[in-house]
């Protein structure tokens, strides 16, 4: 976590590839709890679930997504996935955007995508999509 974020985040976001967006604590202002990182992507419709699509479509990425050992069990994650999702609602609203895509790091990470309602491509076992509408809806129960 450390590391991607001292190294590359900066310069990714700086040249406008990326864009970061880090939770902090009252008690700890200057200590990163959490982060994700999100930019846009075209992602291939073979391997997803549901109607007939073009043959690719354009995405939000959630590339990074990474909370400190020190907050692990305490939401954090969940708070910044639905972040995400609403930022994810907000850029729809003003460009075409199909799914959220996220490649699970692990199993781990796999079991808490599916658990917010990604669904695992059958191309990809690593690779898990949230169409929009399923987005809204996440969005509106979390409310």
């Amino acid at each position: 976590m450390n590391s991607w974020l001292r190294q590359t985040a900066r310069q990714q976001d700086d040249k406008d590839l990326i864009k970061v967006y880090v939770a902090t604590t009252a008690d700890e202002p200057t200590k990163i709890a959490g982060y994700y990182a999100i930019n846009t992507t075209s992602i291939l419709t073979e391997g997803m679930v549901g109607q007939k699509l073009p043959t690719s479509v354009p995405a939000v990425l959630l590339a990074r997504l990474a909370v400190d050992a020190s907050y692990k069990g305490q939401g954090l994650g969940g708070y910044l996935l639905m972040n995400a999702l609403e930022l994810t609602t907000a850029t729809a609203e003003q460009i075409g955007i199909r799914c959220i895509v996220v490649d699970a790091i692990d199993a781990n990470a796999g079991a808490f995508y599916k658990h917010y309602g990604f669904e695992q491509l059958t191309t990809d076992p690593d690779r898990f999509v949230m169409h929009l509408q399923t987005v809204r809806t996440a969005i509106q129960g979390s409310v």
